[in-house]
This record gives structure tokens, sequence and C-alpha cells, in this order.
């Protein structure tokens, strides 16, 4: 999984993760996470690495275009401990030069 995670596949980045057959976890919203203010430069695997380190994430998705990030994207989180431990390191900080 890690070594696919985002390389190109018919022009577009993979996202790959494991199949939630659980329906709560998708719907609850818990441990989802919505960030704005990404650089345009910043792809899905740098989000990925960025926010890996706060707790298994279940999803990562930054919002592209054909010119880079479109300025957010999203984060999903195991547990809610993992979210909050992110938005309480990462709010207000600079990713890339950018304030995220």
């Amino acid at each position: 999984m890690d070594s696919l995670m985002c390389q190109d596949l018919l022009g577009r980045p993979m996202r790959i993760m494991f199949s939630q057959r659980d329906p709560t976890l998708r719907t609850t919203g818990v441990g989802n996470i919505f960030i704005k203010g990404l650089a345009s430069s910043i792809d899905g695997a740098s989000l990925y690495d960025c926010f890996s380190i706060f707790g298994k994430i279940l999803s990562c998705k930054a919002v592209c275009d054909a010119h880079g990030s479109k300025g957010y994207g999203f984060v999903h989180f195991a547990t809610f401990e993992a979210a909050e431990k992110a938005i309480k390191a990462l709010d207000g900080m600079l990713l890339d030069d950018q304030l995220v």
C-alpha cells in the first residue's frame, strides 16, 4: 500500500486504503478533519506524510486540479484523539510556506 499510494495511474494519483465495511466510521465524521490554506504544491502524498505522525489514517485527499492543489483537503483518522492531536499541532502552522 505504501509503495503504490499516490503513484500515477493513467495520469491520476492512486488513493489506496483498506475497505471500510462498517458504515458508521464513514458517516459519523469522527476523526475526519478539513484542512484549508494548502499551498498549490501539496499533493495527497505530502498531506499523508505530514498527518500520519498523529495516528492511523483511514483516508487522505488533497483536492487538486491541473495546476496543483486547490488549497484544501481532508484527512480521516481512525480515532477522534488522533484528529484532535493533529488539529492542535498544525492549526496556524506553516506547511510549505503557507499558513494552514
